[in-house]
């Protein structure tokens, strides 16, 4: 199986100087098999007219008021035109300026999610995470959204939940997962990230859309004792100063770490 085109939905909302950011990195690519899909939720800071100044490198773009960043990434899930899509949020960049080459030149096994590692940024400090599979125990994301492509049928069956305002990805590929889908890891680095987005600055609101998700899912003992385990590890991250949560991810990250 061969990935043949990428479509990328990049959505943002005030934040002009990443947004630019990001599509540069996209327009660096190599490989310019992709399309890219923006919608704006309003923006009043200037993207708008960043948007409007480079819409010719867009198959579509969208500058409407939604109900949250889910309800934008179904938005963009309307507009796919590939068979494969994922998702850039403003400031999220590649790896790279060749993940799309390797993506599109490797022979992979059939697949209908396709995911890789990400490199996050912390302040001055880059580190690698590995991806992992989803398995029964899975209580939080195991790889990166910003690091995953997926087929656009299942995108366009399933989309997001829009009751969920922090783990509406969470939700889908638990779905997909249940549903037997196939997940292949591509151990490659694809994107990076800088921690402090949504999830990052509210954590223990994502546990609990976590928890509703998995008693759906799968209500047992198991899953209440690991994420109380995952909220106890996420209280003393909040009381333990900056600088010596930084040498504990040096630590952890010892032979990950980018210079």
């Amino acid at each position: 199986m061969r990935v043949k085109k990428i479509s990328i939905i990049v959505v943002s909302l005030n934040t002009r100087v990443s947004f630019i950011k990001t599509i540069e990195s996209i327009r660096s690519q190599i490989n310019q098999n992709y399309e890219i899909i923006v919608i704006d939720g309003g923006s009043i800071d200037g993207t708008v007219k960043e948007i409007i100044k480079m819409k010719s490198f867009f198959s579509f773009y969208s500058i409407k008021k939604d109900n949250g960043i889910y309800d934008a990434m179904n938005k963009g899930i309307d507009q796919i035109q590939s068979d494969w899509a994922m998702f850039l949020n403003s400031g999220d960049i590649f790896f790279d300026n060749r993940v799309l080459d390797r993506l599109i030149n490797s022979k992979m096994p059939q697949s209908d999610i396709i995911f890789s590692n990400t490199v996050v940024k912390n302040d001055n400090l880059k580190y690698v995470v590995p991806s992992k599979q989803f398995n029964n125990n899975t209580i939080t994301m195991p790889f990166c959204h910003q690091s995953t492509i997926v087929k656009t049928s299942l995108l366009k069956y399933h989309k997001f939940n829009v009751d969920y305002k922090f783990s509406s990805d969470f939700d889908f590929f638990l779905k997909c997962y249940k549903q037997n889908k196939i997940f292949f890891y591509f151990d490659n680095i694809l994107s990076t990230v800088e921690s402090g987005g949504i999830s990052d600055n509210q954590r223990q609101k994502v546990y609990k859309e976590n928890l509703r998700i998995l008693n759906k899912a799968r209500p047992s003992l198991l899953i209440y004792m690991l994420m109380l385990r995952q909220f106890l590890v996420s209280l003393v991250k909040f009381f333990v100063p900056i600088k010596l949560l930084k040498f504990i991810l040096k630590l952890k990250y010892k032979n990950k770490i980018i210079k």
